[in-house]
């Protein structure tokens, strides 16, 4: 994720900005006390493919791209972008799917020889993860899980001009229409389907004039067909598309709904009531399930992040100032927070591998004390 790329570390205004992000990111830290404690001339090799906005099930391919060296411990940083609604409860992997890639990543791993590390996140800023950016970032449609998913199809659409109609003319294996299965159950009038160009994926096939339009269904014309609002359809013919629910009502579909997404309890068990993040607790859950299946070590950044939180606040997580110019995001650490959760528990595994070669199976690790 781009918290191990050290994405936002500083302010765009810093001049030392590049600098600071090279040497800093969670895994230079570990690679610093490395060397710090190796005899001098004794080689570390670092390699980051840390890939920023990709969800987990994208991991795998990310380890391909740097893979066949001899590695000693590969640190898998997860979780940012598939614990959010969007990631764990929207368009991104399902979860049961992202899991199993995971775990067939670790088995692959540990026949190489190395130990793998699961990483888990901290939250994003809670307050700025509001039911309105939720739907935002769905508004195209949820397509995973498959339980909760909305429409999105592509493939073959039947459009007629004149009677205000258009649906696939294919029903599917179980012999049931596209609206009749899942995603497609949940349109009804007043729903909003947005036709797109699928030409791209399909060997410039004609997609049609109806290509980039909002329509507004009126009713359902049996199990395959719907009839949208007069005028909206600007051509008739089947033609090679995508149609997918806009603007859906995203809250009977997530759980928890955009309006529970924010959650205030104790989440270290130190006695302190803060707010978190519902969907990124679960989805650390997960994460954790899986180090504890496949027998290897789970660093625990969210149990960090809160502890931070705890004393300082969510804000100063992620604000910091350069010259009285204040920087802000929402879920990328700034320098000083980032450097006592991320950096201060890396160089921390640094001394652990040093002294027994992180030897065992599973354990949950939440490094040192806190500053």
């Amino acid at each position: 994720m781009s918290v191990f790329l050290g994405d936002d570390l500083v302010g765009f205004d810093n001049p030392d900005r590049a600098a600071i992000i090279a040497d800093n990111t969670p895994t230079r830290y570990f690679a610093k006390a490395l060397m710090a404690a190796r005899p001098a001339g004794r080689t570390i090799r670092e390699v980051n493919a840390a890939v920023g906005g990709s969800f987990d099930d994208q991991t795998p391919n990310q380890y391909a791209g740097v893979a066949g060296k001899p590695y000693d411990v590969v640190i898998l940083g997860l979780g940012m972008n598939s614990g959010s609604a969007y990631g764990v409860h929207g368009r991104g992997p399902n979860a049961a799917f992202t899991k199993e890639r995971l775990r067939t990543l670790l088995r692959e791993i540990k026949t190489t020889g190395a130990v793998p590390i699961v990483c888990n996140t901290v939250h994003p800023w809670p307050e700025k993860t509001t039911p309105l950016s939720i739907r935002s970032a769905l508004s195209e449609g949820i397509a995973w899980p498959a339980e909760q998913q909305t429409l999105l199809y592509g493939g073959t659409l039947a459009f007629d001009r004149e009677a205000g109609t258009f649906g696939s003319p294919l029903p599917s294996e179980e012999g049931r229409g596209l609206f009749e299965r899942a995603g497609g159950q949940a349109i009804r009038a007043g729903s909003k389907l947005r036709i797109d160009d699928r030409t791209g994926l399909n060997d410039g096939q004609n997609a049609g004039a109806n290509a980039g339009i909002i329509m507004t269904v009126t009713r359902r014309v049996g199990g395959n067909t719907v009839q949208v609002e007069p005028g909206s359809i600007q051509e008739s013919g089947v033609f090679t598309s995508v149609v997918r629910h806009f603007d859906p009502p995203i809250d009977e579909f997530l759980v928890p709904p955009s309006t529970q997404q924010v959650q205030k309890c104790d989440w270290t068990g130190g006695g302190v009531i803060v707010d978190g993040l519902a969907s990124y607790a679960t989805w650390n859950g997960i994460l954790a399930n899986l180090a504890r299946e496949e027998d290897v070590k789970l660093l625990d950044f969210e149990y960090r992040g809160f502890k931070w939180v705890e004393r300082r606040g969510w804000q100063s997580v992620y604000t910091s100032t350069y010259q009285g110019v204040v920087f802000e995001t929402y879920n990328h650490p700034q320098w000083a927070a980032q450097r006592v959760v991320y950096g201060d528990m890396m160089t921390w595994l640094a001394g652990v591998l040093d002294t027994n070669g992180l030897s065992g199976g599973f354990e949950r690790l939440v490094g040192p004390p806190l500053s």
